[in-house]
């Protein structure tokens, strides 16, 4: 059995959360992070694989394994960040979109219901939330701060 930071025994449960470098775009800035959906999906599904495995590198079958969809993105957000950062070199497009990272949330969200696992839908969540996009994220992106 795998060791798990000193212990013998392994986790009584994981979560799985990302995709938001995902979403980048191709064609556009940043454009080396983008992974199409698919490939995410795919990706997804071998992370739960390798964590729920049997034999010599197993984690554990019994592991409850909860995959959280990425965040939404805040696109004017990540325009005003690209121009605090870049100034006159700034993106023209972001380049992420929340229509993508919606899509990849789909994905993440089907899959758990495909493996009978729990999901947990941020994508959605999040934008119930008014004025999301300030209260949430001071660079589109990241997730940094969670009101009270």
């Amino acid at each position: 059995m795998a060791s798990f930071q000193g212990s013998k025994k392994p986790p009584a449960a994981t979560t799985v959360f990302f995709g938001a470098n995902d979403a980048a775009l191709a064609g556009r800035t940043n454009e080396r992070q983008h992974v199409p959906v698919e490939e995410y999906k795919d990706n997804l599904r071998r992370i739960v694989h390798h964590l729920k495995k049997q034999g010599l590198q197993e984690c554990s079958s019994t592991m409850l394994v909860v995959l959280i969809t990425p965040p939404p993105i805040d696109e004017e957000g990540r325009m005003q960040y690209a121009k605090s950062v870049y100034g006159e070199k700034e993106m023209e497009q972001p380049e992420r979109t929340n229509e993508m990272s919606g899509v990849e949330a789909s994905q993440c969200v089907e899959l758990a219901r495909e493996l009978g696992l729990p999901s947990i839908n941020l994508w959605a969540k999040m934008q119930e939330t008014e004025d999301w996009q300030k209260k949430f994220f001071s660079d589109g992106l990241h997730p940094t701060a969670f009101p009270p």
